[in-house]
């Protein structure tokens, strides 16, 4: 049977260190945990099989534990009692190791043989998170890499607090966006969108300048007809005379009724639509993925 905190054991060295979780052939990802067992007579337990629970968990701004990862395997000691063990807690957990104080807790079915805060080996988890949580790149893929999430609108996985905390239970829809910073451009002095806000598409106000020119003109007309005077003969009627009213020539036989107007035309000019559904620049397709 295990003895309390005290086994902080020897557990002497429970060296508990964070990986940068980068997989290969010669080596697992994960925290590496080592130590040696040892019975409440500080005898050292050689060669058995052991059950231990690992509960990694951090505390939040009100000192409440939020557990982030919890597992409970069997683990063998060697000849001298040494254990050694490797637990992973998958990628999608980076964000919370990064951003905040980590600890790790073994226990002994009700008994707890350690709880100490991990100490990371220097640049680690920096190294392994890359870049802050809520870091927005292109992709060129169609499923987002661990640690990140595809910024379609889908529900986050609910370990990802920090990030939910920012954005909210679904990450951004960027399907079709370009992205542009908020704020107030120092070079034309127009604004973008508010931090996590959306801006409909336009076009900038301008004119199509259309010019017609009409110095002037008449419209005329002319009607001929016999009098009761029963003479007949010709009459040449000129459009441009600009007389107005009757004349009736007796001598001809003629009545002639003659009317002319003069002004300035109105002139619409209208241009025919052109052009697609949008405004935009030559462009390339990607994934927007942000960091959990």
């Amino acid at each position: 049977m295990f003895m309390k905190t005290k086994l902080l054991l020897m557990l002497c060295l429970f060296c508990a260190t964070m990986s940068n979780y980068a997989q290969s052939s010669a080596s697992q990802s994960g925290i590496a945990v080592q130590g040696i067992a040892r019975d409440a007579n500080n005898t050292t337990l050689l060669n058995q099989t052991i059950n231990l629970t690992f509960t990694l968990y951090y505390l939040d701004a009100s000192s409440i534990e939020q557990t982030i990862y919890k597992i409970t395997k069997n683990v063998t000691t060697d000849a001298f009692g040494v254990f050694s063990d490797v637990i992973d807690p998958t990628a999608v957990n980076n964000s919370l190791f990064a951003n905040n104080p980590a600890y790790l807790r073994i226990e002994k079915g009700t008994e707890v043989i350690s709880d100490e805060k991990l100490r990371h080996v220097p640049y680690a988890i920096s190294a392994n998170n890359g870049v802050p949580t809520g870091s927005i790149m292109p992709f060129i893929g169609t499923v987002a890499p661990e640690g990140w999430a595809l910024c379609n609108g889908a529900a986050l996985p609910t370990t990802a607090k920090a990030l939910i905390a920012m954005v909210g239970s679904n990450a951004p829809n960027l399907q079709g966006m370009f992205l542009r910073g908020t704020g107030t451009s120092p070079v034309n002095s127009q604004a973008g969108p508010a931090l996590k806000g959306t801006q409909g598409d336009a076009f900038k106000s301008h004119n199509h300048s259309a010019s017609a020119s009409d110095s002037g003109h008449t419209h005329g007309y002319g009607d001929v007809f016999y009098s009761e005077g029963g003479k007949g003969g010709t009459v040449t009627v000129t459009s441009n005379i600009g007389i107005n009213g009757n004349t009736d020539n007796d001598n001809m036989g003629l009545e002639i009724r003659r009317t002319s107007d003069t002004g300035h035309a109105n002139i619409s000019v209208t241009t025919a639509n052109s052009g697609d559904t949008e405004t935009r620049p030559v462009n390339y397709g990607v994934n927007y993925i942000i960091k959990l």
